[in-house]
């Protein structure tokens, strides 16, 4: 008998754990609001884990991830206008809620089982 004989089937690998944390980075989306910081943790576990996860989770990595990247835009051009009348708190309200609006809907897809058409998308 060879050793190829007694080693297990190969099965497919387990993405339990990458739904959990795409989970998380959704709820740390959400914390982000009070705290900018947690979105940028949020992206760099989504950058870490997206090449080793389904196609369908992937696309919830890739819509987390540039979720950040807009959210920094919000954030920089929000502080870049503060001078400008306060614009710069409507800039980071609007993005707030967009950011808000965005996770709910991507938590909602990933719950579903469903993945995004257009991760990288603006709109949700």
């Amino acid at each position: 008998m060879s050793p190829q004989d007694t080693a297990p089937p190969q099965s497919p690998r387990d993405q339990s754990g990458d739904r959990i944390l795409a989970i998380v980075n959704y709820v740390l989306a959400f914390v982000a609001i009070s705290n900018g910081l947690t979105l940028l943790i949020a992206a760099v576990l989504a950058y870490v884990r997206r090449d080793q996860a389904d196609p369908w989770l992937k696309s919830h990595f890739e819509f987390q991830i540039a979720s950040f990247w807009y959210g920094l835009i919000f954030f920089l051009v929000g502080f870049f206008t503060l001078w400008l009348l306060g614009l710069g708190l409507l800039v980071w309200l609007f993005g707030g809620i967009w950011l808000v609006v965005r996770s709910a809907v991507g938590l909602i897809r990933l719950i579903d089982g469903r993945a995004h058409d257009n991760p990288w998308g603006f709109l949700f």
